[in-house]
């Protein structure tokens, strides 16, 4: 009889016991479900409801708490925008890192900041070694200026880089607003840790790659998300003339046979060409200064 009397009072200590299966989450079947206003969610929580949204996309209610609509999509999980930006605002979910409005749907941005950031990348287009007049001339320029090692590079593949609108504007507004700089070509290296060129002409997204970012911003971001490089004339960027001395940065994956390299326009004083030592690196301080022109592949 006592027994009897210690399991009656352990139950009754234990509110959730009390419950019946309809009462508890429908997701995790642990917890009651939450009321708000009368009204019972499914969910027991937002964490809950996100995962119910992830198990049964479309057919899940909106993630604002409070709100009895079906989410729109299994991505948006909100009834409306105004409803995810109410979330946002209320700290409910993550907001976007760009707009920082909208909730997170396409990694760390919202779906409309990923769709301008997808627009704003540059388009590479491959050159044909042998139909192409630019390959051949950038192919000849590229190994007549390599003067270190004994035996020249073999250059695989080149691809073109075009930019959209604002990054070609800030260039050529930068190259009439000083008429005295002179024009040349600069070569860039760095760590390269994706299979650029191997599989599509393509850039990655991973912040460690030394070379993608830099394509990707014209030289407004590198690896790890740093905004510069250092060197002994300060922050800012460093390249040559000589493709040979950039290549002591040049690494690659190990799934890539190749080494990369970026190719650049670039203008500098004339004053800072001639007092230049062919063995040093040349050191751009305005981003606006140096366009990123070809990506060469190549080999040694």
């Amino acid at each position: 009889m006592s027994s009897l009397m210690r399991s009656v009072v352990n139950w009754n200590s234990n509110p959730r016991a009390s419950l019946s299966p309809s009462d508890l989450c429908e997701i995790c079947g642990k917890k009651p479900k939450y009321i708000e206003k009368g009204f019972k969610h499914p969910y027991c929580g937002r964490t809950c409801a996100r995962k119910g949204q992830m198990l049964f996309p479309g057919t899940g209610e909106c993630l604002l708490l409070g709100c009895r609509a079906a989410g729109r999509t299994a991505k948006a999980n909100f009834c409306s925008d105004a409803h995810g930006r109410d979330a946002v605002r209320l700290g409910q979910v993550a907001g976007c890192e760009r707009c920082e409005v909208q909730p997170r749907s396409v990694g760390s941005l919202c779906a409309a900041c990923d769709r301008r950031a997808r627009a704003a990348l540059p388009k590479l287009r491959q050159l044909k070694p042998d139909g192409s007049t630019t390959f051949k001339n950038l192919r000849a320029q590229f190994r007549s200026e390599w003067e270190v090692f004994p035996t020249l590079p073999t250059v695989e593949k080149v691809y073109e880089i075009h930019y959209g609108s604002d990054i070609r504007e800030n260039y050529e507004n930068y190259e009439n607003d000083h008429p005295d700089k002179v024009l040349i070509r600069t070569f860039h290296a760095a760590q390269c840790i994706c299979d650029m060129g191997t599989k599509s002409a393509s850039l990655c997204d991973f912040k460690s790659c030394g070379i993608c970012p830099i394509v990707k911003s014209s030289f407004g971001e590198f690896a790890f998300g740093e905004q510069y490089n250092v060197g002994r004339f300060g922050k800012g960027i460093y390249v040559y003339r000589d493709p040979s001395l950039a290549d002591r940065h040049a690494t690659s994956c190990s799934s890539s046979p190749y080494r990369v390299m970026i190719a650049c326009d670039t203008l500098v004083d004339q004053d800072q060409l001639d007092e230049a030592d062919d063995r040093e690196s040349i050191f751009i301080d305005c981003v606006d200064a140096i366009h990123p022109a070809y990506i060469i592949m190549y080999c040694k």
